[in-house]
């Protein structure tokens, strides 16, 4: 992933008290150790989207509460590291 990545949409219908969360597992970056990345989760509306708040990722799980009914997608905004952020389990939770 590169920063301004974008991950796919998802549909939250909030029928539940879940909480919209990013897990990363096994992150790596070229050459070096990886220490963080900042993440933005999006919620896609006709017009500009929404930012819900950025969150920084260590490699774990990351959440943002129970958002409201919407489509949602995250973007990678940015990583502590250079160039070009592996990972090699990246789970979303709504």
């Amino acid at each position: 992933m590169l920063p301004g990545f974008e991950s796919r949409r998802w549909n939250d219908t909030n029928a539940d008290s879940t909480s919209t969360s990013v897990a990363f597992s096994g992150c790596s970056v070229e050459g070096r150790t990886f220490r963080a990345a900042t993440l933005i989760v999006w919620k896609d509306v006709f017009g500009p989207d929404k930012s819900k708040g950025t969150r920084t990722n260590y490699c774990n799980t990351t959440s943002w509460g129970d958002l409201a009914a919407g489509n949602y997608y995250f973007e990678v905004d940015g990583f502590t590291d250079c160039c070009y952020l592996k990972v090699n389990t990246l789970t979303t939770r709504y």
